[in-house]
């Protein structure tokens, strides 16, 4: 049960005027996880709206999803980390340097691939949705010229964990939604966690909005859905926050722990899992978290395993401003300093 009352929303909503003032349209939704209990708090909305089920683009909080499928097929034996791109993808054998990328790297973006595929801005014909067009026969061309950095070295890849999830639908035969739904969605009663909404969802998928609020498109991930295509709500990302810090189905949260242990030193304080980002408090205790983005949304999900706390911030409004002739300019992320703010009155032991 998710209830309203928890004395963190006065902070919650002094945050939300800071970093958003009164701009409008925005809608925000706030989760905490605390004990095993959950609240939700939202803005922007009239009295009576249901924040916890409004569906919102999950963005890049998808390759904590994708990260997790690879380690329980793994422990259902059907695949290892050491395997290679070339074994699922053979189509790619003759690029030695591609059909090399172990599914480990893949998922701590050390393959060595770019950010973003080479061709993808040739078959971009909306650049307000930059994915839709890039389909399974671009990503093989792609692959096949594609002449990667050395690996080892951790530099964060859209291409790397889009072509993760595409991998694990070539081993298991099945698609990503069936993936996602079967073996995470399913064993933790998550039931508006999809790539493609259900004709009686698409009411609850709110509309999203640049930073300075222009409407603009969804994104459609096609092939590469795993780096970033899932659309979630509060309720369902509460669920999937507290099998990550432990209480869940066995098979989902074994595969969980993998994904959190720390694979590669970032800097001062930080760290990367497989699917998170790792940050480490004052007192050596650590917050693990992962943000994601597209022109019209931002979403954060962070948890403190050890006090059994999580934080997470969906907003329908990108850190982008669309200006004239469609030029997109960054903005400041607001829904990380929110999010950590309120890790941090939580757990008081992060900076």
């Amino acid at each position: 049960m998710i209830t309203t009352d928890h004395p963190i929303a006065s902070r919650a909503e002094e945050l939300v005027r800071k970093h958003f003032g009164n701009k409008s349209p925005l809608t925000v939704t706030i989760g905490i996880l605390e004990q095993g209990n959950q609240y939700c708090w939202g803005h922007g909305e009239s009295p009576g709206f249901d924040y916890a089920s409004a569906i919102y683009e999950a963005a890049s909080l998808t390759k904590a999803f994708t990260n997790t499928l690879l380690f329980i097929l793994e422990r259902q034996g059907k695949l290892s980390l050491t395997d290679t791109v070339g074994t699922y993808i053979p189509e790619c054998a003759s690029n030695l340097e591609v059909s090399r990328i172990t599914l480990e790297q893949l998922g701590t973006h050390t393959s060595g691939l770019p950010r973003l595929p080479s061709g993808l801005k040739s078959v971009t014909k909306n650049k307000l949705n930059p994915y839709e067009n890039y389909a399974e026969e671009h990503l093989l061309k792609d692959l096949l010229a594609c002449k990667p950095q050395a690996p080892g070295r951790f530099e964060y890849s859209n291409l790397g964990v889009g072509l993760l999830g595409y991998v694990l639908t070539r081993c298991t035969g099945r698609s990503l939604e069936e993936l996602v739904r079967e073996e995470i969605c399913g064993p933790l009663f998550m039931e508006d966690t999809l790539f493609r909404l259900r004709p009686e969802q698409q009411p609850r998928l709110l509309p999203v909005y640049t930073a300075n609020g222009k409407p603009v498109p969804h994104w459609d991930l096609g092939v590469l859905a795993g780096a970033g295509g899932l659309r979630t709500t509060v309720r369902d990302l509460l669920q999937f926050a507290k099998a990550n810090v432990g209480m869940g189905a066995a098979s989902v949260t074994a595969a969980m722990k993998e994904t959190q242990k720390p694979r590669h030193r970032l800097g001062r304080g930080g760290e990367a899992g497989m699917g998170w980002m790792i940050r480490t408090g004052v007192y050596h205790d650590s917050v693990h978290w992962h943000n994601g983005g597209t022109f019209g949304s931002s979403s954060f999900i962070g948890f403190h395993k050890e006090k059994n706390m999580a934080v997470i911030v969906l907003v329908n409004n990108g850190s982008f401003a669309l200006g004239p002739f469609s030029i997109l300019r960054p903005r400041k992320n607001h829904v990380d300093d929110i999010g950590f703010e309120l890790l941090k009155a939580m757990t008081k032991t992060i900076d």
